[in-house]
């Protein structure tokens, strides 16, 4: 890719650059901090004091004086759907703390700012507001009665439509549940569809039939989505499953890496959660890395959903929920199908990202990640365990001693009413125990599982799910009661090390970026604050300068660097 140029569009060539007069944190344990860099095309040639870095620069290299600000390798957002954010940058974007009046009123007054949005979609509802019946396709027809209506909860494990909407897929009665009791549609007595779908199974074959997402959405959401990402200093991110837009969406990809636009490097994963998805998993894995296998976008995960979330009580879990009497929910895939295709795919060297919210599917996760380590000690397959809302504490030093990654977003660290109402205060105390499964030995890495975000988009902010992995509470609120247990908040090193170094080797990319070394690619990120001289509650609060990526400049605040200064 082109060399660093600063306000530069992408793709043009510039000079050698110095960056110096900085407080830079290369996450380098031979030389933690920094003061200067010299890079060298898209290489980083030297990392040290300023002295030193001069001696390699001459007249003809532009000069950026930092200022003293502080300079770290670039985020990389360690489970995020890129892909499937961008139908939704231009849709109606609900909160899960809006009530239902709320929700109907903000998708009426969308639907009459945009008569010609067909179908009509949406995201971020939460459905446990709508109590145990959940959003019925009733509410939306009395908002929305002329068009399908298609709206994602906050999770995207359920989906909301109208009676146009069933109208127009034939969804009715007589349709059967793709996998009853774990991919389902919400019935009335009569057997009728209450317009509430529950999981991937029930829903994505009626998105792909209205036609949710198209070339046209994928393309205007990207445009604006990637110029977020690089905004908030993401240069790197790990793809959970391009699922919404399909081959319209790889289709994008390929485009975007044959253009030279594509400013963040994705590694991409295929998705499954049931197992139809798990039967043809591998084949298809394979024909997608062949086909995408670059600098880039790299697609070679295999992506395993082996429950869903507490809010719409189909996360698996050890004891029941307090209602229904006996409710435990259930994988959402087999046991015998997940250990068959996820050994399989150890065996072909597929590196493993698997969803577990709840205790149970935390457990089922540890004992195949287990069964890789007995049955194929010498993989060096990459295990990583996603989410981990509910962790057994007999489970957490099993993530140290299997040698599994333990992946987290902190901007759900907010005090779960809903989940206390449907576990009880008890359950509370066994949430994200990211400290106690690092002090057992595991990798802690840090991501923001956009767009299922509880504080739209500050949730895609790497400095807010910093914060809150350090506070356990929302961002700058220091009187907001902490989500238990308080001795599970991370130290900013920590987080820090969770969004660059450990997240790099979770995406197999450690020996290309995550720090800030001689021979590395020149991926980092300038800030307004030194994080580890501001109060913790502010970290939020600081701003990105400027990201580069390989190089470039993808984005740059005006006026916040001097640019060809000469050096004392």
């Amino acid at each position: 890719m082109a060399g660093f140029a600063l306000a530069l569009p992408l793709g043009a060539q510039s000079a050698d650059q110095l960056l110096y007069n900085g407080r830079i944190y290369t996450q380098d344990a031979d030389q933690p901090w920094a003061q200067a860099l010299v890079i060298d095309g898209d290489t980083l040639s030297y990392v040290g004091d300023t002295e030193g870095a001069l001696a390699l620069v001459d007249a003809g290299t532009e000069r950026v004086d930092l200022q003293g600000k502080l300079v770290l390798p670039g985020f990389i957002d360690t489970h995020i759907h890129v892909g499937d954010t961008f139908p939704w940058v231009f849709s109606v974007s609900l909160g899960p703390e809006m009530a239902p009046d709320e929700v109907l009123a903000a998708v009426a007054d969308y639907a009459r700012e945009h008569p010609d949005q067909n179908p009509l979609i949406g995201y971020g509802f939460l459905g446990a507001a709508f109590g145990d019946q959940g959003p019925t396709a009733a509410m939306l027809d009395e908002v929305v009665p002329d068009r399908p209506v298609m709206l994602f909860d906050e999770g995207f494990h359920t989906a909301w439509i109208n009676s146009a909407a069933m109208r127009a897929v034939g969804l009715d009665a007589d349709t059967p549940d793709p996998v009853p009791g774990r991919h389902y549609y919400k019935r009335y007595p009569d057997g009728s569809p209450t317009g509430w779908l529950i999981e991937g199974g029930s829903f994505n074959w009626i998105s792909e039939k209205l036609g949710v997402v198209n070339a046209a959405s994928l393309a205007r959401g990207a445009d604006a989505f990637l110029k977020t990402m690089s905004s908030m200093g993401i240069t790197a991110a790990f793809d959970a499953g391009m699922v919404d837009g399909g081959e319209a969406t790889f289709a994008l990809m390929e485009s975007l890496v044959e253009e030279d636009r594509l400013p963040v490097r994705v590694v991409g994963s295929l998705y499954t959660n049931t197992d139809a998805k798990l039967d043809s998993a591998l084949p298809t894995l394979t024909e997608l890395n062949e086909r995408f296998h670059s600098e880039f976008f790299d697609l070679r995960m295999l992506k395993v959903s082996l429950d869903g979330t507490v809010e719409a009580k189909t996360a698996y879990l050890l004891e029941p929920y307090l209602e229904p009497a006996g409710h435990r929910g259930d994988s959402l895939v087999s046991l015998d199908k997940a250990e068959s295709v996820i050994l399989a795919a150890a065996r072909k060297g597929i590196d493993l990202h698997l969803h577990t919210l709840g205790d149970a599917a935390v457990r089922m996760g540890l004992d195949i990640a287990e069964q890789v380590r007995t049955e194929l000690p010498d993989s060096g397959v990459r295990i990583t365990l996603c989410h981990l809302q509910i962790v057994d504490p007999a489970d957490v030093p099993r993530f140290g001693e299997l040698d599994v990654i333990a992946q987290s977003t902190p901007s759900w660290y907010v005090y779960d009413d809903v989940a206390e109402e449907f576990l009880g205060a008890k359950r509370l105390e066994e949430f994200y125990p990211l400290n106690s499964m690092a002090a057992a030995g595991a990798r802690i890495t840090l991501g923001t599982d956009y767009p299922a975000s509880w504080i739209g988009l500050d949730g895609l902010n790497p400095l807010f799910n910093i914060e809150m992995a350090m506070t356990r509470q929302p961002a700058g609120d220091p009187d907001f009661k902490v989500q238990p247990p308080l001795a599970e908040r991370i130290s900013l090193e920590q987080a820090i090390r969770g969004y660059t170094l450990d997240a790099a080797y979770q995406l197999r990319l450690e020996d290309q970026v995550g720090s800030l070394e001689v021979g590395k690619q020149a991926d980092l990120v300038v800030l307004s604050d030194n994080l580890f001289e501001i109060d913790t509650y502010a970290i939020h609060d600081a701003k990105v300068v400027m990201t580069v990526v390989d190089g470039r400049v993808v984005y740059a605040s005006q006026g916040q660097l001097q640019v060809g200064a000469a050096v004392d």
